[in-house]
């Protein structure tokens, strides 16, 4: 094993230089690495000022382009026809008309139009106030952050141990925190004095009083509150409404109690008490003796006969001025009409918590202040009864609001894990555009703050529950900050990897120059590819595609090993290399680029094979990922092998001895003399030792420990008993076969989104899972698009997308508009198709039948609006807008006076004063085409559209407008005589997070209800949630295609490089082992096959084949003719690289293990147990297979045009006692 060097080896000296002689003399290229051409240092500088070149140019192109280069959006599956109609759909609604649109961006333009006025706040133009409200008093309004949006403060408890929200004592905890939350939790101000939250920032109502009346703080939404009335809660609500902290004012006076009763003038059956119709039932009489003497006296007493300028309709004839009243009135001759409407529901008039009692509860109640303890035993089963009560719209909507979807109100014994408290800041100032920096800077940040304020206290109360209560903060104000906090962590986290990997590289290579040098090779071909990527293709960078330098850590590290430890190796490998150095480069270089071509050719290819998915996601990211292994081994065979050449040149020959304080490995050195005195035998603490031979002056090598490691306890040991471990592996690879094909499933729910043990990712995880917070989710029905091809042309962006048109005629006919209104009314059909829950497909009120709507104003303005604020009729049509258009306009009776009013389509209101249409909606046939499409697109109809949203703005329902204006609308033809394009859409119950399982099923039943409903005019249907079905399902096809395919390439690179069937087909083995091995452990380790596995899945064979083609390429080329030579061969000169490579990827991704986001956790075990699993297999079950049945001489070659490889008979001097091993083995 010990070689005499030659003469010429010293870097530099120009002995035997003009003499070289054989197979290993230098080309011009390899001179130029070496520093022979041109200047010693000039190739090193020339690579890495080309690798800065690239990086300073995607700088540039970063600043210039800002956030547009990156994406983190799931890109759509373009090919899939339900991902085309979907874009098609988007496309040809366009951009709503209005005040939002793009015309309207600038300030002149906004302000120049009468309809529209502009936002200060969020700096944008919007639709003008029908009923401009007065000038704000202080904390009045929600404090609005950056961009106009409220910052919201929200609270999630999670009973644990077992328990319930609902137990007594963790109701008292809730109760305990927010009442200190919300007082004597103080903030610091920028002055260092302290700022209670209910002195200087609670959002704060005013009493009807008077305009200089003193505010208190406003209710918050809490769980709390919903237990809050006690008798001491009745009594101050009482009080506050007695001080004018309620909207019924004299009205809850008189009818409010503290008994838990049915109103005292209404009737269990949700009528009035003495109300009578006379005339045949025409004209309704009421008799007030039969109420209470309480009430009567009461009423009498505080309620004018007749309001003086105004009547409780909505909608007055003289336009809107009673939309826009915003005090509650009535006088007597008025009470009757408002207490019908009242008893319908049968109602309590017991004084009842905030926002669950329209008479009876007080807009003042603040219960960290109002108010003390909690209702218990049979009061507090009540108020669950009460939650649970469907037809109870106030407190539904307060069950929902509060309370998780999960809690199930069919059990008589109910239990809830969770609620959540949510309450806002209040804007001190109007328009103040940085009050809002000033309450995050001043107040709620820093080590004084009263977010670490709030910390504490949750902290306090949670050992104060004994572990039965967890609290969870988030806010506007703090929710960036929490999981940039997160961020941060895993961010050092990723950085502490990094630094692993360059430490070990330090360790192994001796030298802080190369370990640098290797990792500016390795962390630098991610954004020269970057440039590549972005620059030169144009493309939008991904967040999957970033996360490639945890891959090329390996990868790189691993190609670095191997052209160093190619260099050290070259000291054996015999005088015709050793005889210059340059030589031993030339040797060094030429063995290296081969075994790194046959990786970075595999891995490539394995990787390429993604650019064929039709994900985006998967074909970026496999491109992507293809384009940094290659550029990390440019930078490898050109930039570190010419740092190897200056480091022997400059730096080597200057260095301390090996083993000492300073000596190779820098600070490393005082470790290993420690090491040495206390383990001298410990492999890899020893550094090649020079010493000299017999005569006593020719230097002789000997080889480092791990070489010496892997070509004899580990070759001695694999072949001992490579039987048994080969039965071993085969054994393992069967039972991880077996436990894939068993429990391996599609993903039942999405990835968390990081761990449950930090708070912010917690409360957000049951955010999502259990409360609505995006919003409702819609599915429209459109026509009009062709299905066979939806898009005409692909654009930039969505908005730039073509549709083709088909033509929406079926819904011109008579019986196209009856069709379409049926499809309309659907949802009407009760629990069936639509309710409140997930048991059918639509959101809204699970009774059947329509909203009942506002009489008063249909007559006056032929507008219909729900009289209930929260019926939900569950969908957006403009066919059902255009029947009650029809039918207000009957008969022209509008403006009519009385004598006039006598045509059979009117009759004379004499409630509003006001001639109407006897018409009814439901009476609509249809019309004939022609005249549809006149009336549909015709001014009239544009005006009642206009005059709908003006009067839904009034009264307080602007974001009805708005929806009604997106979610719902037609597109007449050039010519306008027909539709080329229309739909309508439904509140969905679906949930904003499913698993592909669901959004299936989604799909399938919104299919049904088409078929169902849609009649011969059948359309098509959309919605959101289709792209990422879509998505999922081609994710699974493109893993198990993905996984196939970069087997087959990795088998024809292999029998490319090698031209050896044999050998490639081993290798194939051992990559399919590979990943076999991997699947099973997924169940393991209770991963599914998620959008993130499936990613994984794709790379997983781009991973596994380093090792595997590293030594079977060391096996082929070993100049051993017996399969034990040339394993031993491949463990002495493959071994130690392999394992050096594997050593820094295992360390890079257990540091992830770390990290508090799910992805990054995950993405470091899927690196680790791949690398994990292939460095053991190639060891432990390649070698084994190889010295078993490998091929022995040229079994297995190719022959090509009458040229065979044929393998050098000649045993070269490095693997002369390889051969001998080998001799020995085959006869033991």
């Amino acid at each position: 094993g010990e070689l005499p060097i030659a003469a010429g080896f010293k870097i530099g000296s120009t002995a035997q230089k003009g003499t070289l002689k054989g197979k290993n003399v230098p080309t011009g290229w390899e001179l130029f690495l070496a520093g022979e051409r041109v200047c010693p240092c000039c190739a090193c500088w020339t690579f890495f000022g080309l690798g800065w070149l690239f990086t300073i140019i995607f700088i540039l192109f970063l600043t210039r382009k800002g956030s547009d280069v990156f994406s983190f959006e799931e890109q759509a599956v373009k090919s899939d026809k339900i991902v085309q109609e979907h874009f098609a759909f988007q496309a040809a609604k366009g951009e709503i008309p209005g005040c939002s649109d793009k015309g309207h961006e600038k300030k002149d333009v906004c302000a120049n139009d009468e309809d529209c006025q502009w936002d200060n706040m969020r700096e944008l133009c919007k639709a003008k106030e029908v009923c401009p409200r007065p000038p704000m008093k202080p904390r009045e309004l929600p404090l609005q952050g950056d961009g106009g949006r409220p910052m919201w403060i929200g609270l999630i408890y999670e009973a644990q141990k077992g328990g319930s929200i609902f137990d007594d004592d963790i109701l008292r905890h809730i109760d305990e925190f927010e009442r200190k939350l919300m007082t004597t939790a103080n903030g610091a101000k920028s002055k260092g004095t302290e700022s209670p939250w209910d002195k200087d920032w609670c959002t704060k109502v005013y009493p009807s009083g008077g305009p200089n009346a003193d505010g208190k703080c406003g209710p918050v939404t809490s769980v709390v509150n919903l237990f809050s009335m006690t008798e001491s809660g009745r009594d101050a609500v009482k009080l506050q409404v007695d001080n004018g902290y309620s909207r019924f004012g004299l009205i809850s006076k008189c009818l409010c109690s503290h008994k838990d009763d049915l109103c005292s003038i209404c009737t269990a059956d949700g009528s009035l008490k003495g109300l009578s119709m006379s005339n045949g039932g025409a004209t309704p009489s009421l008799d007030m003796s039969q109420w209470p003497q309480r009430v009567r006296d009461c009423l009498t007493a505080g309620l004018p006969q007749q309001s003086p300028a105004t009547t409780p309709s909505a909608g007055a004839s003289d336009g809107n001025t009673q939309m826009c009243q915003r005090d509650f009135s009535l006088d007597l001759s008025t009470l009757g009409v408002w207490a019908v409407d009242h008893c319908k529901t049968a109602p309590s008039c017991q004084w009842a918590p905030p926002y669950t009692s329209r008479v009876c509860s007080s807009n003042g109640f603040f219960h960290p202040k109002d108010g003390e303890g909690l209702v218990t035993g049979s009061e507090k089963q009540q108020v669950l009864k009460k939650l649970c009560n469907q037809s109870d719209p106030l407190w539904w909507s307060q069950r929902k609001l509060i309370l998780p979807q999960s809690l199930d109100c069919s059990k008589a014994d109910k239990k809830s894990l969770f609620a959540r408290t949510v309450f806002y800041p209040g804007q001190k100032k109007e328009n103040d555009v940085n009050e809002y920096k000033s309450f995050e800077k001043d107040y709620v940040s820093g080590s004084a703050g009263w977010y670490r304020k709030v910390q504490q206290l949750e902290a306090e109360v949670e050992r104060n529950s004994d572990g039965k209560l967890r609290i969870m903060l988030y806010s506007a104000a703090t929710l960036r900050s929490q999981f940039l906090e997160i961020l941060y962590v895993d961010a050092a986290l990723s950085s502490v990897s990094m630094l692993l990997v360059w430490g070990y590289m330090w360790w192994s290579l001796e030298s802080v120059f190369l370990a640098s040098a290797a990792m500016f090779e390795i962390v630098f071909s991610l954004p020269v590819a970057m440039c590549i990527w972005a620059v030169i293709f144009q493309q939008q960078i991904l967040f999957y595609q970033i996360l490639v330098i945890f891959v090329i850590l390996g990868i790189g590290a691993d190609d670095a090993f191997i052209l160093y430890d190619a260099w050290m190796q070259a000291r054996f490998a015999g005088p015709d290399v050793m005889q210059h150095w340059t030589t031993r480069f030339a040797w060094a270089y030429r063995r290296a680029f081969n075994a790194m071509l046959v990786t970075t050719a595999t891995t490539c290819g394995s990787f390429i094979i993604g650019a064929t998915s039709v994900l985006p996601q998967v074909r970026d990211f496999s491109i992507f990922a293809a384009m940094v292994v290659f550029v990390d081994w440019l930078f490898c065979i050109t930039f570190f092998a010419s740092c190897i050449a200056v480091y022997e040149r400059y730096i080597a020959p200057t260095s301390v001895p090996a083993g000492q304080c300073g000596g190779p490995g820098c600070c490393w050195g005082c470790f290993k003399v420690c090491a040495k005195r206390l383990c001298p035998g410990l492999w890899g603490l020893k550094s090649p030792e020079i010493k000299l031979g017999e005569d006593g002056k020719v230097p002789i090598v000997e080889k480092r420990r791990m070489e010496h490691f892997c070509e004899g306890p580990l070759f001695r040991f694999l072949n001992r008993w490579k039987i048994f471990i080969i039965i071993f592996w085969a054994l393992c690879t069967v039972a991880f076969t077996v436990n894939a094909g068993v429990q391996l499933r599609t993903a039942k729910k999405r990835s968390p989104i990081g761990r449950e043990g930090i708070d912010t990712i917690r409360g957000f995880e049951i955010l999502l899972d259990e409360f609505s917070i995006f919003g409702t989710p819609t599915v429209s029905v459109f026509f009009g698009i062709d299905k066979n091809d939806p898009i005409v042309e692909w654009g930039s962006g969505e908005e730039r997308n073509i549709p083709r048109y088909a033509g929406a005629e079926a819904l011109v006919s008579p019986e196209g508009q009856r069709q379409l209104l049926n499809l309309c009314r659907a949802p009407d059909a009760g629990r069936d198709t639509r309710c409140e829950d997930k048991s059918c497909i639509i959101l809204g009120r699970p009774e059947a039948g329509r909203c009942p709507g506002d009489t008063a104003l249909w007559r006056n303005q032929g507008i219909d609006v729900p009289k209930d604020l929260l019926c939900l009729s569950g969908r957006y049509c403009f066919m059902e807008e255009f029947a009650r258009f029809w039918a207000a306009n009957k008969g022209n009776c509008k403006g009519k006076a009385q004598a006039a009013c006598v045509s059979p389509d009117c009759a004379w209101a004499r409630a509003e004063n006001v001639c109407h249409s006897t018409a009814d909606e439901n009476s609509y046939s249809g019309l004939p085409a022609a005249e549809f499409v006149s009336m549909l697109t015709g001014t009239s109809f544009a005006a009642h559209l206009k005059k709908r949203q003006d009067t839904l703005r009034a009264l307080g329902r602007g974001y009805e407008a708005d929806l009604e204006a997106d979610l719902t609308g037609f597109r007449a033809s050039n010519d306008g005589t027909s539709l080329k394009f229309a739909w309508v859409s439904f509140n969905a119950t679906y949930p904003r997070e499913n698993t592909v399982d669901q959004a299936n099923a989604v799909h399938d039943n919104w299919e049904a209800f088409r078929d169902r409903w849609a009649g011969s005019i059948k359309g098509a249907q959309t919605t959101d949630l289709y792209l990422f079905m879509v998505t999922q399902n081609e994710m699974v096809r493109a893993a198990i295609m993905g996984i196939c395919l970069s087997l087959l390439i990795a088998f024809v690179v292999l029998m490319c490089i090698t031209r050896n069937w044999w050998i490639s087909l081993l290798g194939l083995l051992n990559i399919v082992c590979v990943s076999i091995t991997f699947l099973g452990i997924m169940p393991l380790l209770g991963w599914s096959l998620g959008e993130n596995e499936c990613i994984f899945l794709i790379a997983v064979v781009g991973l596994s084949v380093d090792y595997t083609c590293h030594l079977l390429h060391s096996f082929h080329h070993a100049h051993s003719e017996s399969r034990l030579g040339r394993s031993q061969s491949a463990l002495s000169n493959m071994g130690i690289s392999v394992l050096n490579s594997s050593i820094t990827t295992l360390l890079a991704a257990a540091i992830l293990f770390g990290c508090g986001f799910y992805f990054f956790l995950q993405f470091g075990g899927f690196i680790f147990f791949v690398i994990g699993f292939s460095i053991l297999m190639s060891i432990t079950f390649l070698m084994p297979i190889l010295m078993l049945i490998g091929p022995e001489g040229t079994q297995g070659d190719i022959n090509c045009c009458r040229c065979r490889l044929r393998k050098q008979t000649k045993v070269d001097p490095v693997d002369a006692d390889i051969v001998e091993v080998g001799k020995q083995s085959q006869e033991i």
